[in-house]
């Protein structure tokens, strides 16, 4: 796979890379929301000698004190210390515990000694700190006063006490999430990435040829561009010049068989069937053929916004026999062209597509129209279009290059042909998936 087919693998499967993301932050969060807070405190020892007469004295008292620190870092975090303060603080946990939440060390270069403790609570690290430099302090004193008659030699002096901390360390809420949300896309891109390489795309129009019948045409990028605009010659040109290929094949393929109602139909959601069905009948229209796009998408339907004609009774007030013709097909501000909009589903619409009363409505606007041509939901989301293939002469299939699986076209093939009708051809959409075209 090159770059291009990595982009358009992680596009066609974006959905894998968000799910993953999002669990993955979601996770990240819960395991951040049960960890223990912990807190983090920390104090300073100023070591120094018993002052001398001369400066000598105390510049040798000073190389002595340095040399001192390395040793009192480890009683500060030894375990002598560690029953004092045990004791001091009336803890209920053992030395051990307390040493495994204590940390110190000298600063280099200088005769300062850093102690810093952790505890689930800010009050806790505070007092545990201080009460270690405390307890360290009177250690030193002990050991250094050892055979001097009670006077130390050395000193380990509270230089800062601990201040209680504004927040936690632990949990880092904001690390935590970035990391999750980084080990999410990446986990989904792999994901993404392996889905695609599993479920071999069409890559080439060549490839829907194959399983799809004859491509009519191969659909330039457009977004968001009405039928009207389309015929814009100035505006769409290379989108225009692409349905003006697809209605020559169209027709040809048409006038050979005798086919004047036509399904179309991505074999998945995002294929663009609904630009390709609004396009093809805006284009046979500019030829002088009468048409009428029928919006049979009744879970998601497009035709009323595509044409700017706002919601209003159609195909399914027209089945449940609430809508006569007359108020339901509408004319567009494109000559030789109507449309008859889904209308608002009502239970048991759907199931209407399946009696006689769908196919006579298709019969009937062929006495009207040239061409009838049907918008279908996508073949994989149910059983509507497999039913109403049936009630048509032939079906176009709808396929966006280097996005649909080679499968889901198989498939989508067999279902319309199992219902008895022929797949007269196929289109290939090279557009991207804009809002519209990412419809169906």
């Amino acid at each position: 796979m090159g770059i291009g087919e990595y982009l358009s693998a992680l596009r066609t499967q974006w959905v894998i890379v968000v799910a993953c993301a999002v669990l993955s932050v979601v996770a990240a969060a819960g395991v951040s929301a049960l960890t223990q807070p912990s807190y983090v405190a920390s104090t300073r020892l100023f070591v120094n000698t018993t002052a001398g007469e001369t400066a000598s004295d105390a510049y040798q008292g000073s190389l002595f004190s340095a040399g001192r620190v390395a040793s009192y870092a480890e009683l500060a975090s030894g375990e002598e210390v560690a029953r004092r303060v045990v004791d001091s603080l009336g803890l209920q946990e053992s030395a051990e515990q307390v040493m495994s939440r204590v940390a110190a060390g000298a600063v280099p270069g200088s005769v300062l000694l850093d102690v810093t403790a952790s505890a689930g609570t800010a009050e806790a690290a505070r007092d545990l700190a201080n009460s270690v430099a405390e307890q360290t302090s009177d250690l030193v004193r002990e050991l250094e006063s050892a055979g001097r008659e009670g006077n130390p030699a050395v000193f380990a002096t509270i230089a800062d006490f601990a201040d209680m901390p504004a927040q936690p360390t632990s949990p880092l809420w904001a690390r935590n999430l970035a990391f999750g949300l980084l080990a999410g896309l990446i986990v989904g891109s792999i994901a993404a990435v392996a889905r695609t390489l599993g479920r071999p795309m069409m890559h080439r129009a060549a490839d829907l040829a194959t399983v799809a019948g004859p491509v009519l045409g191969t659909i330039a990028s457009v977004r968001r561009a009405s039928p009207n605009e389309l015929l814009a010659v100035d505006r769409h040109a290379a989108a225009l010049e692409t349905f003006r290929e697809l209605r020559a094949s169209f027709l040809a393929a048409a006038t050979a068989t005798g086919h004047r109602t036509i399904l179309i139909a991505g074999p998945s959601p995002g294929t663009g069937a609904s630009t390709v069905a609004a396009g093809l009948a805006a284009s046979l229209a500019e030829a002088s053929r009468s048409v009428v796009l029928i919006d049979a998408d009744l879970r998601g339907p497009s035709v009323h916004r595509t044409f700017e004609t706002g919601a209003t009774a159609g195909l399914a007030e027209y089945l449940a026999d609430t809508a006569a013709m007359d108020d339901v097909v509408m004319p567009t501000d494109i000559d030789n062209l109507s449309i008859f909009a889904a209308g608002t589903e009502a239970p048991g619409t759907r199931a209407a597509f399946g009696t006689p009363r769908m196919a006579e409505t298709v019969e009937l606007l062929r006495q009207y129209f040239e061409y009838v041509i049907v918008d279908a939901p996508a073949v994989s989301t149910g059983s509507d279009t497999t039913v109403l293939a049936a009630c048509v002469d032939a079906a176009v299939l709808v396929a966006r290059v280097g996005v649909t699986a080679r499968r889901d076209v198989t498939t989508a093939a067999e279902k319309v042909r199992s219902s008895g009708t022929p797949v007269m051809g196929s289109v290939a959409n090279a557009g991207p998936r804009g809002r519209r075209a990412g419809h169906q």
